[in-house]
């Protein structure tokens, strides 16, 4: 069974296409490991450190009507993540605006006041202290620097 017919591709004409290709794809990824290892990425919650709150609703809520409500609430620079099939989000506040006192607590009385009506409830409250992501962020950069010799050394 031919699924397609007369395919004549001349892959070693195109080959310097490939190098290029292949090499821009290899700097954006040397660039992005250097960008984790320098600290100069924006690192999600588990990486940085900070605090995660998940709170669980009886309706579906919509990220931007919970930005809107935190942002009102004087809550800002906050990262929302949605989990519509479990009527869930995940509320990521970092270190720097987490030391503030009380954050979490005011976190949850905005979505308890604003939300009411679709019975929120907090789910899980995870802080990740400075040494846990530190660890957790040397591991990742350990295992991107393994996986990709491990690379180089089948490809090579």
């Amino acid at each position: 069974m031919e699924i397609l017919k007369n395919t004549k591709i001349d892959f070693i004409g195109k080959r310097n296409y490939a190098f290029i290709l292949s090499g821009a794809l290899f700097l954006l990824g040397m660039l992005a490991i250097i960008q984790i290892a320098l600290g100069g990425a924006n690192l999600g919650v588990d990486f940085s450190g900070g605090t995660a709150v998940q709170i669980k609703f009886a309706q579906h809520v919509s990220l931007s009507e919970i930005r809107k409500a935190l942002d009102e609430g004087g809550l800002k620079d906050i990262n929302l993540e949605d989990q519509p099939a479990e009527n869930k989000i995940l509320i990521g506040v970092k270190k720097e605006e987490a030391r503030l006192g009380g954050f979490t607590e005011r976190i949850i009385e905005v979505i308890s006041n604003r939300f009411s009506d679709k019975t929120p409830v907090v789910d899980s409250i995870t802080e990740i202290g400075p040494k846990v992501s530190a660890k957790l962020r040397k591991d990742a950069l350990w295992a991107i620097l393994m996986a990709t010799a491990g690379l180089l050394i089948y490809v090579g």
